[in-house]
């Protein structure tokens, strides 16, 4: 007996109504600022009833999480792929570049994260979750070449994710290539100065 091909219609058809409420979340998130946005600007901006909004999401919140879910996914994509090479330097600027397009693409996300994070404690407790596993992550890259000193490679990844993503987060990703290029060998140079000496004080 064939699938009703209904269904896959209608999944899409959700997926895409689905998509699209995200949309308008984000929209009016950027613009109005978190704690300003209400549900009504929400569907409004995505052109749906009230009804079609709560099918989807209890609440702004709920809108906001899907977000988060989204943008938290790719960053954690990022910090999760190995660090291959022999070149250090070239191998951390291959993770801030992917880091920072990341960024780049949703660092409007990110900001409205920030903002909801300062006054809810829900948001507080995953920002606070998804950088403990970033950090997790950049430590034991960073494990082997400290293994030999007196440094906490667990406070070296978190001060090198915070640099970075401080400096995403203020806005400060461009679009021209030339910028982002610039961008990402300066703050891998800082990064791979840091490691350097943490790895030997004496290092100039």
């Amino acid at each position: 007996m064939s699938a009703d091909p209904g269904v896959p219609a209608r999944t899409t058809r959700g997926e895409r109504t689905a998509a699209r409420l995200r949309a308008a979340a984000r929209a009016v998130f950027a613009d109005r600022g978190y704690a300003a946005a209400r549900v009504e600007d929400v569907v409004a901006e995505a052109g749906v009833s009230h009804g079609t909004f709560y099918t989807y999401f209890e609440n702004k919140a709920g809108a906001l999480d899907a977000l988060i879910d989204e943008t938290a996914g790719q960053l954690q994509a990022v910090v999760d792929e190995p660090w291959e090479g022999t070149d250090v330097l070239t191998t951390i600027a291959a993770v801030i570049d992917r880091f920072v397009d990341v960024f780049s693409q949703h660092g409007d996300v990110v900001r409205t994260w920030l903002e909801a994070s300062a006054h809810d404690q829900h948001f507080r407790d995953r920002l606070r979750e998804v950088r403990t596993g970033y950090v997790e992550r950049v430590a034991q890259n960073l494990g082997p070449a400290l293994d030999s000193t007196p440094h906490d490679p667990q406070v070296a990844a978190a001060a090198l994710v915070a640099m970075v993503e401080g400096y995403a987060t203020q806005g400060m990703t461009s679009d021209d290539e030339e910028q982002r290029a610039s961008v990402v060998r300066t703050l891998a140079s800082i990064w791979f100065g840091g490691l350097l000496r943490l790895m030997d004080p004496s290092t100039s």
